[in-house]
């Protein structure tokens, strides 16, 4: 919360919910200009360097991912949603390494994800 001040001696003022406020060093009864006073910030107003980074960091990943399905492979799978014969496909070890690999198709025509662990 805002600092407020005496008009007369300058000490501060305690806070209040009041209409006005007594100072309790010169006694002198001080308006409440706090209560009149609203601020809205949001996370914008503020700019940081990290949040930048990670924004455009995980702005880039989810374009490049979703739009440059060129990288992904065809694959001769239908479509579990529209049916379309042209699916993307991209495999990933994400469990053991004696484990099999997990694949993810993606459909260009619906914009539908799933995955198959293989």
């Amino acid at each position: 919360m805002a600092i407020q001040f005496c008009s007369a001696c300058g000490d501060a003022l305690p806070e209040s919910l009041s209409p006005t406020v007594n100072c309790d060093t010169c006694s002198l009864t001080n308006q409440n200009n706090l209560l009149k006073s609203v601020t809205k910030s949001s996370s914008t107003d503020f700019p940081s360097p990290l949040r930048h980074k990670l924004t455009t960091s995980v702005n880039d990943q989810q374009s490049s991912s979703l739009s440059a399905t060129d990288t992904w492979g065809r694959a001769d799978v239908a479509c579990s949603n529209c049916h379309a014969p042209d699916v993307r496909y991209t495999a990933m070890q994400l469990r053991g390494a004696d484990e099999g690999t997990t694949i993810f198709y993606f459909c260009p025509a619906c914009s539908a994800r799933w995955s198959d662990n293989n």
